[in-house]
């Protein structure tokens, strides 16, 4: 099952996602919904850098897959990647509920 973890911050803002394991729906190369997963996650890294204009911190593994949002980018640049992450989100939500048994979505709040 792939997991995906969205933690936003305390204004309920998109601040990273954290995307980890395989879906397990088809063979390798053969699987939709994680090459679904794969390029909605991709399109949101693309969209940061190429929409918002900044370079996200993306950690990617075998299996895992970190994006966050820098801290020090400005205003325009956090409202487009908050536009780009939240539509990402839909897809991924709609992919969830498509395929329960592979992907699963949970949102969590930044605690102070």
């Amino acid at each position: 099952m792939i997991k995906v973890i969205v933690l936003r911050d305390t204004g309920g803002k998109f601040k990273s996602i954290k995307v980890s394991g395989h879906a397990g729906f088809a063979d390798y190369g053969k699987d939709i919904v994680c090459a679904g997963v794969s390029a909605l996650i991709e399109t949101c890294i693309l969209g940061f850098e190429n929409v918002a204009g900044f370079k996200p911190r993306v950690v990617k593994e075998e299996g895992y897959l970190s994006l966050e949002i820098p801290d020090n980018i400005p205003d325009d640049a956090r409202e487009k990647a908050g536009i780009i992450a939240e539509t990402i989100l839909l897809g991924l939500k709609d992919m969830s509920e498509s395929y329960p048994e592979y992907v699963q979505v949970k949102t969590k709040k930044e605690v102070l």
